[in-house]
């Protein structure tokens, strides 16, 4: 068996000399073949000359994808690996020195599982605001954590028990017939979501089996940058945005279906109505009430704001 480590970056120099050095230290079984793919994304930084210094202590290769966006690098990554599985990290995370080996345990036993996912714990940087620190529930999916516990369960969708991109593995048998998808990821003019998610279910819907993996661990970075309200509301606008692009699929929480009743400039008359209803209870709460409750509004406004902008242009377009 031989497994490819496949990374995606851009323009993050110093955060990937983080975490290529905590790949150094990952204590790999001598019998297990594995290579790490670094797949840069059209860096305009010193990302070459990081990388370069590694490659006497990695089995690495770089490879360069010029089509700019995630699920293009991604797919780069899949076409360049040599591997009968493919875990997949981010730039951003510093990796448990047992990751390799315990997801490399994981794909021994469960022979019959397609994809696999494991612990993402997030890491707060710098002065981190009170707001922020009590509302971890409502964080969650921006701070992207999981963390399923310590027993190893089944994957599944609809008990909202699936991986993160920060730290899943697919087989790459299974991942060469789901190609991630250009429209989803970050891009060029935009932040949408779920490239990995919609890979995922569409395995899982052809009768792929997964597993949690509770010992292949990742600490997640998240720069104060990232604390802010109006980084929050970036993300939820993205969220809503890629919820209204994929037509309300992956949701528990809105309905499934975005057509049929009243239209109003392009968009349902409900999402106008949840989009200024929240905006306006935001604005209420904001100095008077428990940071959970203008939070919960903030992220909602956003939320519908972003899938009002993208049917708006997709009516447009």
């Amino acid at each position: 068996m031989i497994i490819t480590v496949v990374m995606c970056t851009r323009n993050r120099a110093e955060q990937l000399r983080l975490v290529l050095d905590s790949a150094v230290a990952l204590r790999v079984p001598e019998s297990l073949a594995w290579e790490f793919v670094l797949v840069d994304n059209g860096s305009t930084d010193h990302t070459a000359e990081v990388a370069a210094s590694y490659v006497d202590r990695l089995p690495l290769r770089c490879v360069r994808e010029h089509n700019p966006g995630l699920s293009n690098a991604r797919n780069r990554g899949v076409a360049e690996a040599k591997g009968d599985y493919i875990c997949w990290t981010d730039d951003d995370v510093i990796i448990d020195p047992n990751w390799v080996a315990a997801y490399a345990e994981a794909f021994i036993r469960h022979p019959e599982a397609a994809f696999f996912g494991g612990v993402i714990e997030p890491v707060l940087e710098g002065e981190t605001p009170n707001w922020f620190k009590e509302n971890p529930v409502t964080l969650s999916h921006l701070l992207a954590e999981r963390d399923f516990g310590e027993v190893v369960l089944p994957l599944s969708p609809s008990e909202q028990r699936m991986p993160y991109g920060a730290n899943y593995a697919v087989r790459t048998k299974e991942q060469r017939t789901h190609p991630y998808d250009p429209s989803l990821g970050v891009g060029p003019g935009m932040k949408r979501l779920g490239e990995e998610t919609d890979v995922l279910h569409s395995i899982f819907d052809e009768g792929g089996a997964g597993f949690w993996v509770p010992g292949a661990r990742v600490r997640h970075i998240i720069p104060e940058s990232r604390q802010t309200e109006e980084y929050v509301r970036t993300y939820h606008r993205s969220a809503g945005d890629t919820w209204a692009h994929l037509g309300g699929r992956y949701s528990r929480s809105e309905p499934e279906v975005l057509v049929g009743g009243k239209v109003l400039f392009g968009a349902p008359v409900w999402i106008w109505r949840k989009t200024f209803t929240h905006t306006l209870l935001y604005i209420g709460t904001r100095l008077v009430a428990p940071s959970n409750v203008w939070l919960h509004h903030s992220s909602k406004a956003a939320f519908y704001s972003g899938a009002l902008g993208y049917l708006r242009r997709s009516k447009n377009s």
